[in-house]
Order: C-alpha cells, then sequence, then structure tokens
C-alpha cells in the first residue's frame, strides 16, 4: 500500500506502548462487532472463496496509532501490518480491539478481502462485494445498510448476452453523466437511493475500469473522488478524496470474477 505520502511516516513510526501517549483520542470495536463480521464472512464466502478475512484501521488525521485488544483479561498488544491491518485470525475470542492514538479525529475501519494471484492494480468485484456486506451486516461502521453490496437478482444468462449486458450498464451509467452535464454532481447515482459503498484505494486513483471477459467499461468519474460523501455513512470523516471510490456491486450485469482495474495518478505522465 501506499499511504498518503505525510502520513505513511507517522503511521510506521507508531508508539511502541499505548500507555506512552496521552490518549485524546480512543476508538473500539467490542468483541460482539468482531464475532458479527466473522460470522457475515462465513455466511457470504461465495462471493470470494480463495480470500481469507483481515481488517485495516484508518486515522481520520496524519496520527501515530497502536491497537490493543482487549478483554476480561486485560488488553495485549495486537500486531499491525505496515498497511495498518490485521488478521481475524490473530484476534482473540472474546476480545475487542482498540485503537489509540495521540491525536483526536476518530478512526474508520474497513475489511480486507482479497483474492491471493490478482496484480497490484486490481482487486475482484466479488472480493469488494463482501467487503461491502462484512461492514454492513457486521456493524464494523454502525448505519451501514448492505441493499447496494450485491445485485439482488443474478442474471445467470448474462455472458451469453454480452452485447445486450454492457448496454444496459452503459446506459445506466450514461444517465449518471448526463446529470454531471447538467451541474447535477450532488444529485449524482446516489439520489433518492441506499448509500454507496465507499472504498479507499491503497493509491490516488485516476481512473478505474470493470473488465469480464469481452465487456469492458471505464467508470465515470462520478463513481471516484467520494462523490457519495454528503450521504454515505461510512464517510463522515475526513480523508483524501482521491483516494474514495465507489462501485456499481449491485449491478447483475458485472459478474463476481469481474477484475476492478485501477488507474493511479502516479501512472500519469
Amino acid at each position: 500500500m501506499i499511504w498518503p505520502l505525510p502520513w505513511l511516516a507517522v503511521l510506521l513510526s507508531a508508539a511502541s506502548c499505548a500507555d506512552t501517549q496521552p490518549a485524546s483520542d480512543i476508538a473500539v470495536r467490542p468483541a460482539a462487532v468482531f464475532a458479527k463480521t466473522r460470522q457475515a464472512f462465513q455466511r457470504n464466502q461465495q462471493l470470494a472463496p480463495q480470500a481469507a478475512l483481515r481488517y485495516r484501521v484508518f486515522p481520520a488525521r496524519p496520527a501515530t496509532f497502536s491497537l490493543w485488544q482487549t478483554g476480561s483479561a486485560g488488553k495485549t498488544r495486537l500486531p499491525q501490518s505496515a498497511d495498518a491491518g490485521f488478521s481475524a485470525a490473530a484476534l482473540l475470542d472474546g476480545y475487542g480491539v482498540q485503537a489509540v492514538s495521540g491525536r483526536s479525529g476518530g478512526f474508520a475501519w474497513r475489511p480486507d478481502i482479497r483474492t491471493p494471484g490478482l496484480p497490484d492494480n486490481a482487486r475482484r468485484l466479488g472480493d469488494l462485494r463482501l467487503e461491502c456486506l462484512v461492514d454492513a451486516q457486521g456493524g464494523l461502521n454502525p448505519g451501514g445498510e448492505a441493499g447496494l453490496c450485491e445485485p439482488g437478482e443474478r442474471k445467470a444468462a448474462c455472458l451469453d448476452e454480452v452485447a445486450s449486458c454492457l448496454r444496459q450498464a452503459s446506459l445506466v451509467l450514461l444517465g449518471q453523466v448526463e446529470q454531471m452535464g447538467q451541474l447535477q454532481v450532488e444529485a449524482g447515482p446516489y439520489q433518492n437511493r441506499p448509500h454507496h459503498y465507499l472504498f479507499i484505494a491503497d493509491q490516488p486513483l485516476f481512473s478505474i475500469t470493470l473488465e469480464h471477459g469481452d465487456q469492458k467499461l471505464v467508470l465515470p468519474a462520478i463513481w471516484q473522488y467520494g462523490s457519495a460523501i454528503t450521504t454515505s455513512p461510512y464517510a463522515a470523516w475526513p480523508y483524501p478524496r482521491e483516494y474514495l471510490y465507489s462501485l456499481p456491486l449491485e449491478s447483475a450485469d458485472w459478474p463476481d470474477d469481474t477484475r476492478v482495474i485501477f488507474e493511479t495518478m502516479a501512472e500519469q505522465p
């Protein structure tokens, strides 16, 4: 992961003991939340059968922070990876997790589910659908809805009618582009609709492309830069918008094996 550059140094230099920091901002996720997220993962694992469940923690402001497991027997340090993540397998049964930093601003929590073997610039759509479901059904971020995490009706014959499927998806997105042309960006694809889940990319994004077989579609820019930020319960905290994006998770025209290809700003000349 490439963290926002001003944040990378402070993140990797987090103090080794929370007790030595002024605990001005403490965020806790109780054991019940992790139990529910694990259950949601197991219940929907067909979306990403080769993936494991991890979690990542994002500070709202640049800050050093540490993670601790808390339970009836006290607390113990929870090792975190360079991307501020930790495995569900590392959690003790009956223990919650506490993030402690010396600055106020809060934290956001995300499931991190990745099928092995994908290129660094790609994610699998089924993995991302499962992240949305795990978050919403497990209550990792209170207030989430699972309504747009996956298609309500799967179209089994879609791959036999690629042209029709692509045309349908394109028409929906074309309507969103036309709204943008009418200066209705805030009304975008989010007006009068359930909340779209807000993902956080590893690098600032320039474009997002959906690819599956012969289907290929570059998403309009309205799906990027936190356009859902005014309505999404997952976005009630500051973060650089160039890292934020949403996806048409509810579209049955794009199967779980669809690749989500990211072109980053760093790749532009």
